[in-house]
């Protein structure tokens, strides 16, 4: 007799040789703890541009011409040319650049002006002497030609004149497509502001332009701060990348990190703009202008109507400037010096961010400020102290530790954990509201084989290992030490498959469709745990694989489609249901243990809030093999019904930004008699279906 593995009451899954998959549901009541939305949460950071290049609608990258490191003799992102010269002294940062001309020297010496070069078109503009500061831009012409450009200058002397153009390259080198001419009166900075078109007869896509600020005549000219902005930005934001974001239904978004988090000092990202410092970034390296900051999180958050989730710097921050984080977001405008500063920059009414994070992977030698079990348990009761004496009514978070999955790791991940919530209780003090995991997908390496369709297998056995162990073990621990019915909760704040190194794309990664059913795996396996998952926050928003920008293109990934479908059906309330199907035993394989019984078909059934309707979120996790799949259901007088299916023609397909809509949900024909209570689907290999029951 197969054995089988359950949760009591609500999932019960027996292995069979039957060709067929049987799923019994049985929605007569619901059963357990309701499912909270913001499982189906998102986690922005300031990594792989998805600031830079992702959010933010400027084409301008460093736009304060700072050094990403001391060997740097350009500033990063940027050619100079002719006599352009990277100086010190800039607008409320280090460095600037000088425009001059070899030009100007010959008519203060002959009294004859040279003049640039042109071309019987017209089109040519440059000098061979001229300065110029250039930088490769992808502008979204296709969608709006005006363009808002803003600088810092000053002239050397009286008065210098520099001029902007937006020039083609590869094919179309040597055209320009817009010219404005700048004149720079004065020693003392000054803000030039103007907006101008791109004329453009055949813009194409992800086509890239050639920005340039070229020296023509006067003295020479000093610039700094630089921006080039779409007229349709969205207070700054690209507005495809809104859109986007609001048809995703996330509930709630993690800011700023990640590993970012650990070395990110909130203060440079507020106030006035050209004020902002640029730096390193200290994770991850390239340029962190600061653009975005809290302010701008919070203003995005808005826009989307979802809950912001921040995490503080418990790497080389302090407590104290943890607890000014949260008297800025959160105080009366009058309750503190930061409150105050949040009116001074236009926000006087509080923001009111419930959802705070202590730290990030604090026991990882990656990490900036990493410390053993005991520090990072000493940490958090700092942080918390501090951190609620600026507002007793937030929720914290902790940096726990579930990022290792063989019998050795899961003890070390144990001790971490006991050890911080022995602490937090001493003296009578509450424990965390949440205990963070990052339970990512170790490839490819943990594989430990070069075969894809092995390394395939194991990572969709992965969530089952999570659902059968982890979860479960975390919830006994969490018992042992808060007793029967205990406070703290899991936030799962990052998860996902995260494949770095050369050879990524050649194993399941966040970016193909192998993603996309991992993803569906995933969140089946914590809604089961409704009753431990309260958050999770998947990886990651413009990182890992999600909304894509590239080359100015904005498309996104197939676990985009995932999230989307089940964050839009609004689960609530988990109903039992009963799997009955082959399955397979998966081997152990590098850091990954061995997984029996796996279903070959997984689901999940849930009702929404108003009991009206019923999702089957139905997941077929095979590389190959098509599986027809039984639905028996009682419980629920269905009136109609509806399917979505989301599949490709091979777990490596994506999307890409020649082919934005390679893979995307298509609707799925139901047969005639669905609403009869028994019901017969097929299923093909690597296939998520989600079916939609109306009472």
């Amino acid at each position: 007799m197969p054995v089988p593995h359950h949760r009591p009451s609500l999932y019960l899954y027996t292995r069979t040789t039957d060709a067929t998959t049987t799923i019994t549901v049985n929605a007569t009541e619901p059963y357990g703890t309701p499912i909270s939305p913001d499982i189906f949460g998102n986690f922005l950071e300031d990594l792989g541009h998805a600031i830079e290049r992702g959010i933010l609608a400027d084409a301008i990258l460093n736009p304060s011409l700072e050094p990403e490191s001391p060997s740097n003799t350009a500033p990063p992102f940027w050619t100079l040319q002719g006599d352009a010269t990277w100086v010190e002294g800039g607008y409320y940062s280090p460095h600037a650049v000088q425009l001059a001309s070899a030009a100007n020297a010959l008519k203060a010496d002959t009294g004859v002006p040279t003049k640039s070069s042109q071309d019987s078109s017209g089109q040519g503009t440059s000098s061979l002497n001229e300065g110029r500061l250039e930088q490769i831009v992808f502008l979204p012409v296709t969608r709006d030609p005006r363009y808002r450009f803003e600088a810092l200058c000053r002239s050397l002397g009286a008065e210098g004149t520099i001029e902007l153009r937006i020039e083609g390259t590869e094919a179309r080198e040597g055209q320009v497509f817009a010219k404005h001419p700048i004149s720079v009166h004065g020693s003392t900075w000054q803000k030039i502001t103007f907006t101008f078109s791109v004329q453009e007869a055949t813009p194409q896509k992800g086509e890239a332009y050639r920005f340039v600020l070229a020296h023509t005549s006067g003295d020479p000219v000093i610039v700094d701060r630089i921006s080039l902005m779409p007229t349709d930005n969205i207070a700054g934001l690209d507005p495809e990348v809104v859109a986007r974001a609001r048809e995703w239904h996330i509930p709630i978004l993690r800011y700023p990190g990640g590993n970012f988090s650990s070395g990110y000092h909130w203060e440079d990202g507020i106030g006035h703009l050209d004020r902002r410092p640029s730096s390193r970034n200290p994770a991850w390296g390239g340029i962190q202008s600061n653009r975005f900051g809290t302010d701008e999180f919070l203003h995005f958050c808005h826009l989307l109507h979802i809950q912001p989730q921040i995490t503080v710097n418990a790497g080389d921050g302090t407590p104290e400037n943890a607890a000014a984080w949260v008297a800025y977001c959160n105080g009366a405008p009058d309750s503190s010096v930061y409150a105050r500063m949040r009116a001074e920059n236009g926000h006087p009414a509080p923001y009111g961010v419930k959802i705070w994070e202590v730290g990030n992977e604090l026991y990882g030698g990656w990490q900036i400020g990493h410390t053993d079990a005991q520090g990072n348990a000493q940490r958090f009761v700092r942080f918390r102290d501090a951190m609620l004496q600026a507002d007793p009514t937030i929720k914290l978070i902790a940096t726990g530790k579930g990022d290792e999955f063989t019998p050795e790791g899961l003890s070390r991940d144990a001790a971490w954990n006991e050890a911080l919530l022995r602490r937090s209780l001493e003296e009578g003090n509450r424990p965390p509201d949440y205990l963070s995991i990052h339970p990512l997908l170790p490839l490819p390496e943990a594989a430990g084989a070069p075969d894809y369709g092995d390394q395939y297998q194991s990572a969709m056995a992965f969530p089952t290992f999570l659902d059968r162990v982890m979860f479960p073990g975390l919830a006994h621990l969490i018992q042992q030490v808060e007793g029967p019915q205990p406070h703290t909760r899991l936030a799962v704040t990052e998860w996902g498959i995260i494949v770095g190194g050369p050879n990524w794309r050649s194993v399941p990664n966040h970016s193909t469709f192998s993603g996309a059913i991992f993803n569906a795996l995933m969140l089946n396996a914590m809604m089961r745990h409704s009753d431990l998952i309260s958050i999770a926050n998947m990886t990651g928003f413009m990182h890992g694989g999600c909304i894509e920008k590239v080359r100015g293109v904005v498309y996104v990934d197939p676990q985009y489609y995932t999230q989307q479908l089940y964050a839009a059906a609004k689960p609530y309330y988990p109903v039992a249901i009963h799997i009955e199907g082959p399955g397979q035993d998966v081997p152990a394989r590098g850091r990954l243990q061995a997984v029996t019984d796996v279903p070959d078909v997984d689901a999940f059934a849930a009702l929404t809030k108003d009991r009206n309707t019923l999702t089957l979120f139905l997941v077929n996790r095979l590389i190959e093999g098509e599986r027809q799949v039984r639905i028996e259901l009682s419980g629920f007088d269905a009136r109609s019904a509806s399917a979505t299916i989301l599949t490709a023609d091979s777990p490596m397909a994506d999307n890409d930004w020649t082919h934005p809509d390679r893979i995307k949900p298509q609707p799925y024909s139901l047969p005639k008699d669905l609403l009869t209570g028994t019901v017969s689907l097929h299923l093909p290999a690597h296939t998520l279906l989600v079916l939609t029951l109306h009472r």
